[in-house]
């Protein structure tokens, strides 16, 4: 008589892989993400685009204003964070004295590059 074992290994492998992947994951409500050069050579400055905004002590909706910015202001971005608003996620910049919604701004590789667009936002 031959052993079933070897005949129901595959079997017992398929089950055993499905009940273990079969857990639940939460989602992520926050990143930080750390300043390396690939982030900051790429966005070093921001130049604001909105007309008046403010810059949050953290970010998201509900830091509270610490400052406040107008267009065309350039600033030198210290990092960024993701952040999880009413479902969606949201890149917020600090920008040394606070923070802002990506949105908010318009990033750029140098100085140079923030100043010739800070010129067209005034």
């Amino acid at each position: 008589m031959k052993n079933p074992l070897p005949s129901l290994f595959p079997a017992i492998l398929l089950a055993v892989s499905v009940l273990v992947s079969c857990g639940r994951v939460d989602s992520l409500s926050s990143l930080s993400l750390p300043s390396t050069p690939a982030i900051s050579t790429a966005d070093r400055f921001a130049v604001i685009v909105d007309p008046y905004v403010s810059l949050r002590d953290e970010p998201g909706a509900s830091g509270i204003t610490v400052s406040h910015c107008r267009k065309g202001e350039i600033f030198e971005v210290s990092g960024k964070r993701i952040v999880e608003t009413d479902g969606k996620n949201e890149v917020w910049v600090y920008l040394g004295g606070g923070w802002i919604a990506q949105s908010s701004v318009v990033l750029f590789s140098s100085r140079g590059r923030a100043l010739t667009a800070s010129k067209e936002f005034q």
